[in-house]
C-alpha cells in the first residue's frame, strides 16, 4: 500500500501541473501515468521483497519479534492485479470509484471491466483468486494452502468443513476449494429495490460537484509541488530509475488541509479526517525508487523502515510493485457455484454467531425487518441517515442484528 499510495497517487497529483513541465524526472512519471491510464489493459503485482531474516532482524528492530515460521509465510507473498476494458482504463468504474467518485446504491456494474486478483505464495502458489467478467463475481481459496501457510493443520479444514449446517453450503464449497459465483447485477437490483421500498432518501455518497473537484485537485497539486522532489538517478538494469521523495509529515499535514474544507460539506467522502498526522508517521523524508522502461512504468520499490521510527540503521523491509503493460486474460471459470444474496447473509449471520459464542453473549439468529436483533432498533429516520451514506437496507439490516447499534452503524458508514 505505501508504494502504491506514493507511486501512483502523489504522480497523479502532479499530473498536469504547471511546474512539472520544468522538472525532468517528474515530467517523466507524469506521461508515465498518463500512458498507463489511457491503456485498456494492465497488470501489477505487489510483493514482499524482504527475506525471511531481514523479516526477523525488523522485528526485533521495531521491538514486535517475529517468529522464523511466520517470516518464511510472510516473506515473498504476493498479490497480482489484471484489469482488461473496452475503454481506456482511467474511465472505467474501477478508477472513478477509486477517486472518490461514488455513486447510487444499486447502480448497474461496469460490464466493459474484467478484473483479477490473485494472493500467491513464495512459490506462485495461488491462495486466494478473485475474477470479475461481465458483472458477475468469482472467488476461490485455497483454505488448506492457508492453513498450512500459518503453520497450522490443515486436516482442520475437512473437520470444519464436515461440521457446517446446510444453510452454509456457500462456505463448505470455498473450503473445498470449488469457484462460486456471484452475480453482480443482482445483488445490485436487489440494493435498488430494497431502497425504493422505504421513503425516499438520498442514496450513495453525493458526489463533488465540478467547482469543489476542481478545488481540490489545484490544493492537492499545490501541496504535491510543494513538498514531493524528483531525482533523476540514471538507468538501472535496463531501465531508468527516478528517486521520488517527500518529508512524511509534511506532506500528510498538506493533504489533511487540502481536504478539510471539504470534509465538512461532503461527509459521505471524506469520513472523519484527523487535525494532524498521526503520532507515528516519521518526521523526516521518505523516498519511492520508480523505474521507467520505453517511457512507461516497469516498477516500484519501497522499503517499509522508512515508516518506523524505531527501526534503525540497517533495518530494511523492501516491498516491490511491478507493472505489466500486457496484462492476462481474464476469463470466468468453469463450473463455478453461484451463490446468492441469501447464502451471504446465512454466513455473515453465522460468522455473527460464532463471535457472540467467543464472547458469550447470544447470537443473532435470524430476525425479519430492521431493529429486531441484539443491536437496539433503529428508528426509520435512522435508517433512512444511513442509507443516505451509501448503505442499503439489507446491510443496515445485517449489521443490526450483529448486535452493532445506530452510532457504531453510522460510524461505520462514515469511515468507509
Amino acid at each position: 500500500m505505501p508504494v502504491v499510495v506514493s507511486a501512483s497517487v502523489l504522480a497523479a497529483g502532479l499530473t498536469a501541473c504547471g511546474t512539472v513541465e520544468q522538472l525532468s524526472a517528474a515530467q517523466k512519471v507524469s506521461k508515465a501515468l498518463d500512458r498507463l491510464g489511457a491503456s485498456t489493459s494492465a497488470g501489477l503485482t505487489v510483493s514482499v521483497e524482504a527475506s525471511p531474516e531481514q523479516i526477523v532482524a525488523y522485528g526485533k528492530a521495531t521491538g514486535d519479534e517475529i517468529e522464523q515460521r511466520s517470516a518464511e509465510a510472510v516473506s515473498g507473498l504476493s498479490i497480482s492485479v489484471a484489469m482488461a476494458s473496452d475503454k481506456p482504463l482511467k474511465e472505467s468504474s474501477a478508477f472513478k470509484d477509486a477517486s472518490g467518485a461514488g455513486g447510487p446504491v444499486g447502480a448497474a456494474p461496469d460490464r466493459s471491466l474484467r478484473v483479477s486478483y490473485v494472493l500467491a505464495d513464495r512459490k506462485g502458489t495461488a491462495l486466494l483468486e478473485y475474477r470479475q467478467v461481465d458483472a458477475k463475481a468469482y472467488l476461490r481459496a485455497d483454505a488448506k494452502g492457508l492453513v498450512k501457510l500459518v503453520g497450522e493443520d490443515p486436516a482442520q479444514v475437512d473437520e470444519v468443513g464436515r461440521e457446517l449446517p446446510d444453510e452454509l453450503g456457500a462456505v463448505r464449497d470455498v473450503l473445498a476449494g470449488k469457484w462460486i459465483a456471484l452475480d453482480l447485477q443482482e445483488l445490485a437490483d436487489s440494493a435498488k429495490k430494497s431502497d425504493r421500498a422505504k421513503s425516499p432518501a438520498p442514496t450513495g455518497r453525493p458526489p463533488l460537484d465540478p467547482n469543489s473537484a476542481a478545488q481540490l485537485t489545484e490544493s492537492l497539486k499545490d501541496v504535491f509541488s510543494r513538498t514531493v522532489t524528483f531525482e533523476d538517478k540514471g538507468r538501472k538494469d535496463g531501465a531508468e530509475h527516478v528517486l521520488m521523495s517527500a518529508p512524511a509529515r509534511k506532506l500528510i499535514d498538506g493533504v489533511l488541509g487540502a481536504v478539510e474544507p471539504l470534509s465538512a460539506k461532503f461527509p459521505g467522502q471524506f469520513g472523519r479526517l484527523p487535525a494532524a498526522a498521526p503520532a507515528d508517521v516519521p518526521d523526516k523524508a521518505i523516498g519511492v525508487d520508480l523505474y521507467l522502461k520505453d517511457g512507461r512504468f516497469a516498477s516500484a520499490t519501497f522499503d517499509l523502515a522508512q515508516l518506523e521510527p524505531e527501526a534503525g540503521p540497517g533495518a530494511a523491509f523492501p516491498v516491490k510493485l511491478a507493472f505489466n503493460q500486457s496484462a492476462p486474460v481474464v476469463q470466468a471459470p468453469a463450473g463455478a457455484v453461484t451463490v446468492s444474496e441469501k447464502d451471504l447473509q446465512n454466513v455473515v449471520l453465522a460468522l455473527g454467531e460464532a463471535a457472540a459464542e467467543e464472547d458469550g453473549s447470544p447470537g443473532p439468529g435470524p430476525r425479519p425487518g430492521i431493529g429486531p436483533g441484539p443491536g437496539k432498533p433503529l428508528t426509520d429516520a435512522q435508517v433512512k441517515e444511513l442509507r443516505g451514506l451509501g448503505m442499503t437496507e439489507s446491510q443496515i439490516q445485517i449489521f443490526n442484528e450483529l448486535g452493532m447499534d445506530y452510532e457504531e452503524i453510522k460510524s461505520l458508514a462514515q469511515d468507509s
